[in-house]
């Protein structure tokens, strides 16, 4: 038997056999619609209580580690570092020597968000500097940022910025 299943085993057991009893020996006055939602409401206890279990056995057995931090790192200081350049999964992966997988997994759990939404965002930014800094037209921006259509662009800054890109040209 797994700890796992051993730990909601536990909790169960106990708590849930005490639960268990309610279900079977309601109280005298219930009946129709009402002890079925008695019955039913603490079955979902019980079920809440095992789920509870597994949510705290995932959460412990998926902390972040030293070495998910440094791959992670490592990926994104590759991606600063190439970010005006065509950048996939499989060509960052190769480059920095990770597997697609590790990356994916460990840049979400250390950044809180994917690999493209990052790359998505830096170029962005580099849009939105340029166009404040140098005030270049927006079809440039929206090339620099990685769109081949100025109308995508300007729904992907407006959507990330609140305003339009002709708002943020110098």
């Amino acid at each position: 038997m797994s700890a796992k299943r051993a730990l909601i085993t536990g909790i169960t057991g106990m708590v849930g056999s005490h639960l268990a009893e309610y279900i079977l020996k309601p109280p005298g006055a219930m009946a129709g619609e009402l002890l079925t939602l008695y019955r039913n409401s603490h079955a979902f206890d019980i079920m809440c209580q095992a789920c509870s279990v597994l949510v705290e056995e995932d959460g412990a057995a998926h902390q972040p580690t030293a070495l998910g931090r440094r791959q992670s790192e490592k990926v994104r200081d590759y991606i600063l570092a190439h970010v005006c350049e065509d950048l996939t999964l499989d060509r960052i992966a190769r480059d920095v020597g990770i597997s697609t997988s590790s990356i994916q997994r460990h840049f979400k759990e250390h950044f809180g968000t994917t690999v493209s939404d990052f790359i998505r965002l830096e170029r962005l930014e580099m849009a939105r500097a340029a166009l404040e800094r140098d005030g270049i037209p927006i079809s440039q921006a929206a090339y620099l940022a990685g769109y081949s259509n100025p109308s995508s662009f300007t729904t992907a800054f407006k959507k990330t910025y609140g305003v339009s890109p002709k708002h943020r040209r110098a």
